[in-house]
């Protein structure tokens, strides 16, 4: 009896498209389908402005870590001296998944998560302070 030989092959075809059109994402995503597409990664959305709404964010992150941080100190009767460290946590890095998607901070979907007009700009930072007794 002679040995049956099999042969499996498969191709895969990855491809981005980007649109600043909100308008056009749902006929392009039937379109895709229509074309033979089984397989959709992700849908995002971003901003055109995102430099800006970034150092927005940080400012903000700043001063929510130097309240949190005021709030500890007061508690432990110290107060805060200078800044000694700060330390930036890139939010467009892979490996922080929580700054990057919508629905991370709350770990359940939501309504706005696709909502036109709904892009979450994030950032967050480590800051360090000296101590001083009063």
């Amino acid at each position: 009896m002679e040995p049956k030989l099999s042969w499996a092959t498969s191709a895969r075809q990855t491809f981005a498209v980007e649109s600043r059109n909100l308008d056009d994402v749902q006929p392009l995503l039937v379109n895709l389908v229509a074309a033979g597409a089984n397989e959709i990664d992700a849908v995002d959305f971003d901003v055109v402005a995102k430099r800006e709404l970034r150092a927005e964010a940080r400012s903000k992150a700043v001063a929510a870590a130097r309240a949190k941080a005021e709030l500890y100190a007061e508690a432990a009767g110290v107060r805060l001296g200078a800044v000694v460290h700060i330390d930036d946590v890139d939010p467009d890095q892979p490996d922080v998944g929580l700054y990057r998607s919508h629905s991370a901070v709350s770990d359940t979907a939501s309504e706005q998560d696709l909502a036109p007009g709904h892009v979450v700009v994030s950032a967050a930072v480590i800051l360090g302070f000296a101590l001083a007794r009063d």
